[in-house]
């Protein structure tokens, strides 16, 4: 073995191994474990206690339910689904980053219609806009 391939061989070996990791399941799978709020129920905890609502939702997966406001693509060029009526200042109350495979769906949704979405809350942004990502609609 030469000097090269043996080190290739013992740097996998510290780092555990070559293998790819599995990919994480998809959020859809995982729904049983969701919180489930209306937009309006997050959102009034939020305004009430963010530092708390972080802590019981940020970095969890949620599912979130109320009236569309937008579909749209951001500045950068990511499809979302707001969802809720903002108030001043704010854009949207909910903004719902779609997964690839909600893209379709989202196509079809018109402002004023039902939705709900499931994806990873990621917290409020700059305290206007609550930001979940990787969504999916939910079944």
């Amino acid at each position: 073995m030469t000097r090269l391939a043996a080190c290739f061989a013992f740097a996998c070996a510290l780092a555990g191994g070559c293998n790819k990791p599995a990919s994480p399941p998809k959020a859809a799978e995982k729904m049983e474990r969701a919180f489930k709020v209306t937009a309006d129920e997050i959102l009034a905890e939020y305004k009430q206690n963010e530092v708390g609502a972080d802590q019981k939702y940020k970095d969890k997966l949620i599912q979130v339910t109320g009236t569309v406001a937008a579909v749209k693509k951001d500045i950068v060029g990511r499809y979302f689904v707001g969802i809720g009526s903002p108030s001043d200042g704010e854009m949207y109350d909910v903004m719902c980053y779609l997964d690839d495979e909600a893209k379709e769906a989202a196509g079809k949704l018109k402002v004023g219609d039902k939705a709900t979405l499931m994806g990873l809350c990621t917290g409020r942004a700059g305290g206007l806009v609550l930001t979940i990502k990787s969504c999916v609609f939910a079944k």
